[in-house]
């Protein structure tokens, strides 16, 4: 794959999403190594007032007129899911390097089509989940290893109230793109995204069998399901997602020795303090421990950076983000046939 051969590395973002503002451009202003230079909008007014927020150097009324900036080394690419392929491919294309918000795909297919594009380009694609950079996965994986193992199940429950959170706007929140499944919305394309990260980063195998039930549905998009994945290794993931119910992240592992847990499993945030892990082992005292307090986007950028100026190779291979998209095609499968057999060697999956 061709590097960017000097600092700092020149970013471009296609859109005006939220978690632009409140996330990544804050991160890239942080970074050393990292500038915003231009951003993308639909019109030429929005792109300048939103550059003018964030401090980027040019502002573009077209996604085309960036990806023909010579000075934008990498593309982020936070739009609606449904325009992923689209534009991550026209940017690759273009010989930009892309970070796609999560998911990378809706669907497996999709997400071959983008890492063939890649591939076809010499261009690093990578997946935005900002969760897995920080230190607290792997100290979890260490202590499951050293002290809790070997693990026997993985339970992930992720849940937010969508509507609740426009304070009974009903207008404002029928406009959200997460209820637009033309838009590829709904909790399995949100929120059930990293939770298929979280269930597969910890179980360590690979899927093999996914039993799912859609529980409810609204505005024409899933709103809550549940489920379990069988890995190869022998360990169960069990899960529960949902857009209209209030909750949070929970992770939970039990192994022979003992269990773990732990809340705001894929957010941190400097108000919340350090994040704690809750480590319960069957033949001692529990215990609370601290992992310092970082920066999630923070850490992605410094982390996309060390791949593009050091050669340093990425956290989430194109391999790590096919297989998660082929997990996701599962579980929405198995709504209807309920149980999946996963691909193997690149077959497609079998029903029962």
């Amino acid at each position: 794959m061709t590097h960017a051969r000097t600092a700092p590395l020149r970013w471009g973002v296609l859109g005006s999403a939220r978690i632009v503002e409140t996330g990544l451009a804050p991160a890239i202003a942080r970074d050393p190594r990292s500038v915003l230079a231009a951003v993308a909008s639909r019109s030429t007014a929005d792109a300048s007032a939103f550059a003018g927020r964030l401090g980027a150097s040019r502002a573009y009324g077209s996604y085309d007129e960036l990806l023909h900036d010579e000075g934008v080394d990498i593309v982020y690419v936070p739009l609606p899911n449904s325009l992923h392929r689209q534009w991550a491919i026209a940017a690759l294309e273009a010989g930009k390097h892309v970070l796609v918000e999560k998911p990378l795909a809706l669907t497996g297919a999709d997400a071959r089509a983008m890492a063939d594009a890649a591939r076809a380009a010499d261009r690093l694609l990578l997946e935005g989940f900002m969760w897995r950079y920080h230190p607290r996965v792997e100290r979890i994986r260490e202590i499951v290893r050293d002290e809790l193992g070997p693990l026997r199940l993985v339970r992930i429950a992720y849940t937010y109230d969508l509507a609740a959170g426009y304070g009974g706007d009903t207008d404002a929140a029928a406009r959200d793109i997460r209820y637009d499944a033309g838009l590829g919305g709904g909790a399995l394309g949100d929120i059930g995204s990293y939770t298929v990260s979280g269930l597969r980063t910890y179980a360590g195998g690979h899927p093999e069998r996914v039993t799912g039930r859609l529980l409810s549905e609204g505005r024409g998009v899933d709103l809550r399901f549940s489920g379990e994945i069988l890995f190869d290794d022998g360990v169960l993931g069990q899960f529960f997602v949902a857009m209209d119910v209030p909750g949070g992240a929970l992770l939970d592992l039990q192994g022979d020795r003992g269990r773990l847990r732990m809340t705001n499993a894929f957010r941190t945030a400097a108000e919340w303090g350090d994040p704690v892990i809750e480590v319960m082992p069957f033949s001692g005292p529990a215990r609370r421990e601290t992992v310092p307090f970082a920066d999630q986007f923070d850490l992605e950028v410094q982390a996309v950076a060390a791949v593009l100026l050091d050669g340093a190779d990425p956290l989430i291979t194109l391999e790590d983000s096919i297989e998660n998209a082929d997990t996701l095609d599962a579980i929405r499968r198995s709504w209807s046939e309920h149980t999946v057999d996963m691909p193997h060697s690149g077959a497609e999956g079998n029903t029962r």
